[in-house]
């Protein structure tokens, strides 16, 4: 049997010792750690120690015995594919908890349900009032106190629209605020992450695992996968011709290959997003090559700045073919004119159409084109609302050097697509850009699902439509007819037209009228028969002759010698001291200037070119409270010229309309919810089952303590057997 011998036993037991002692001080490290948020649990990693050569003690029956334990390191258990798992769940979590907390703000903003007086919410409740208050003018035809009333109700139903108008706004600057934390937090994330390589990378070289700073690491990578989508993979990096360390390289999930490169080892990017999103190109073509191409947003254009895109820097080459820009402290420089006069050239020749470039790049005007200049400006004005541009700088260490590339060429920035990230960065970002069924055929180039999602700008766009459909209806309604006059009572009591001057020849009896006063004093009546409302009482030759001359005297304008014309005109209009009922929004709706200081009143009849008395005549005001519960059809080029459909999304009166918004914000709030609370509920199983790996269990450790500490007792035991077994054999061989 081939055994080991005497002094072979004492370094087994001396192993033994030494294995069970590791083992027990590691489980004690396992247990002080069992509240520490991202330990995962290590274990000794132990192997049978073997000799080398040939066999020195043996006998006929040749049997192999080992020589001891070998304590060879330190190891984690981890289960590489539930952290893939876990992570991927994460991702839909931060998503959709990122789109539900936009939609409760929308909620708190939009929702109807138990704001107004009874059941009805705010803007419906004042829908009603409104629909109430003409009611009541339609039993009051033409009375000022009424009219008044009417325009008290539409007074406050226009301020419900900017208040509502003005609070989405709100709420898109405060998810854009949150939107530029969120990216400031990834770009700690990933700065921590590259230093943990780094430090990891060194003690790797000098032989130590540093599970701790693994640790942290992981953490921070699951933090991470809350924001995007990662993909994380190790491979081994070569050191010298003998030794590699593993290498931990993250990138951005589903970007193909090569994938879109967050870390590599010690190398990492930063996240960047501009102020706003640079202005898409207003040629954009689904065939042009350069189709992802960006100009600066609308305020830099008008200022004459012009921002380049990633893509269009990194095209700049010197006389070797090296780039020139210079994107290593985060800061784009150019090195000579010369490079400047390359981005002019580029820009000139997607924009040359449409602007104007001075010799060093500056936009000093637009062409002479009027489709041009137009196109130019509808997108300078769409710009702010454009999708949100974000980029990744370059991969650089900690000392800001630029990784290498295959080839030996060097990392560039890179600009990121609509759909490329998934987590609660790209959830903010669509809920701050996205316009569902008002979408673009650009929005829908670049994300053909854009007319699907539903954003802010959705939601804004849909009131829009409401306030706007509401006032075009209503101003139509109560547009200027030919006939019509303002009236009041003389100091008889007789019922005469308004004249706005002195100087009327119905006044005077002069002028075109004098003829019609000859005869009507020959007659024996006098001039005052000018200006009477009811004629009944002249022969009807001289009633034709006094109509006749009065209508002479019709004041269309309300600005000429002559009868006020009867209540018409813009009841609404785009601000509170103008008219203009074109182009009327949410945020911009008013009562138009002249029916707020009275010039122009509700007018309730609707035809009126017979001059007979209609006082009492209130088939416009009917007219009216008719459109009020009359299906509307909404199309999204209502609002947004640009949109692609232009077929209606919706039909239905303006109350129905308004809950519609409602019920589709409703919709995408459950929807979200239930989503969420689905991959919360797996994410959460997942990492329950991840811990029952990684995770410290008291009651395990206990046990392998009990374990260890029977295994160093043994161990113990077998040093004293030995030692008695020596002190026996050398005392006794003396003897």
């Amino acid at each position: 049997m081939a055994v080991i011998g005497t002094f072979g036993s004492f370094t087994a037991a001396r192993l033994g010792i030494y294995a069970s002692q590791a083992s027990l001080n590691l489980t004690g490290n396992n247990i002080a750690n069992i509240n520490t948020k991202g330990y995962t649990r290590q274990r000794l990693d132990l192997v049978s120690l073997h000799s080398d050569g040939n066999i020195r003690y043996a006998n006929s029956y040749n049997l192999d015995i080992g020589y001891g334990v070998l304590a060879e390191g330190t190891s984690q258990l981890r289960d590489p594919f539930m952290d893939i798992r876990y992570r991927n769940e994460q991702s839909s979590v931060g998503a959709y908890e990122a789109r539900l907390d936009g939609l409760k703000q929308l909620s708190n903003i939009l929702d109807e349900v138990g704001d107004g007086d009874g059941d009805f919410g705010v803007i419906e409740y004042q829908f009603n009032d409104l629909l109430q208050q003409l009611e009541i003018l339609s039993r009051n035809a033409n009375d000022d106190t009424c009219d008044t009333n009417v325009r008290s109700s539409a007074e406050s139903l226009v301020q419900l629209f900017n208040d509502y108008a003005n609070a989405l706004v709100t709420s898109k600057d405060t998810l854009t605020d949150k939107l530029k934390e969120e990216v400031s937090s990834v770009n700690t994330i990933l700065t921590q992450i590259r230093d943990l390589n780094e430090q990891i990378r060194e003690a790797g070289i000098y032989g130590d695992n540093a599970l701790e700073l693994r640790d942290h690491r992981n953490l921070l990578i699951d933090e991470l996968s809350t924001y995007v989508k990662v993909d994380v993979r190790y491979d081994m990096e070569k050191i010298d011709e003998f030794n590699s360390v593993e290498r931990l390289n993250i990138s951005i999930a589903g970007t193909g290959n090569p994938p879109i490169k967050l870390i590599q080892g010690v190398y990492g990017t930063q996240l960047t997003m501009p102020e706003m999103s640079p202005m898409r190109n207003p040629d954009f073509k689904a065939d042009d090559p350069r189709c992802n191409r960006y100009i600066s947003k609308a305020s830099d254009l008008a200022a004459g700045k012009i921002v380049y895109t990633n893509s269009e820097k990194n095209a700049l080459k010197d006389a070797g073919g090296k780039p020139v820009w210079n994107n290593a402290a985060g800061e784009a420089t150019l090195q000579g004119m010369g490079y400047k006069g390359q981005l002019t050239q580029q820009f000139e020749e997607k924009y040359s159409p449409y602007v104007k470039l001075d010799n060093d790049g500056n936009i000093v005007g637009y062409t002479c084109d009027p489709e041009a200049a137009t196109q130019v400006n509808n997108a300078m004005k769409k710009a702010d609302d454009n999708r949100l541009w974000m980029g990744l700088e370059a991969l650089t260490d900690k000392k800001g050097n630029l990784m290498k590339e295959e080839g030996n060429t060097v990392s560039e920035p890179v600009d990121l697509g609509d759909t490329v990230l998934f987590g609660a960065l790209q959830s903010y970002r669509e809920l701050i850009t996205e316009e569902g069924e008002f979408a673009s055929e650009q929005d829908i180039t670049f994300d053909p699902d854009a007319n699907i999602k539903r954003g802010i700008p959705y939601y804004q766009h849909a009131l829009d439509a409401l306030a706007r459909k509401f006032a075009e209806t209503m101003n139509e309604a109560n547009k200027p007819m030919f006939a019509g006059y303002e009236t009041e009572r003389d100091a008889n009591g007789v019922e005469v037209y308004k004249t706005n001057t002195a100087n009327c020849d119905l006044v005077t009896g002069g002028g075109d009228a004098a003829a019609v006063v000859a005869k009507l004093t020959a007659a024996g009546y006098d001039k005052s028969y000018l200006l009477r409302k009811d004629l009944s009482s002249l022969p009807e030759d001289l009633r034709a002759e006094v109509r006749i001359v009065q209508e002479k005297h019709l004041s269309p304008t309300g600005n000429g010698h002559g009868i006020e014309k009867m209540a018409g005109g813009n009841l609404f209009s785009t601000s509170g001291d103008g008219d203009d009922g074109t182009g009327i929004t949410a945020a911009n709706i008013s009562i138009a200037k002249k029916w707020s200081t009275g010039e122009v009143r509700i007018r309730c009849f609707k035809e009126n070119n017979d001059g007979l008395d209609h006082s009492t005549d209130s088939s416009n005001v009917s007219h009216m409270i008719t459109l009020m519960g009359e299906k509307m059809e909404y199309k999204p080029r209502d609002v947004v010229g640009d949109a692609a459909n232009n077929t209606k999304y919706y039909s239905g009166t303006f109350q129905e309309m308004l809950n519609n918004t409602n019920h589709v914000l409703a919709s995408d709030q459950k929807t979200t919810t239930t989503l969420y609370n689905g991959y919360t509920t797996r994410a959460l199983a997942l990492d329950n089952d991840r811990q029952s790996v990684s995770g410290v269990d008291l009651n395990e450790e206990a046990t392998s303590m009990m374990m260890y500490q029977k295994s160093y007792a043994a161990a113990c035991q077998l040093m004293t057997t030995l030692d008695s077994m020596l002190d026996k054999l050398i005392n006794g061989t003396i003897r």
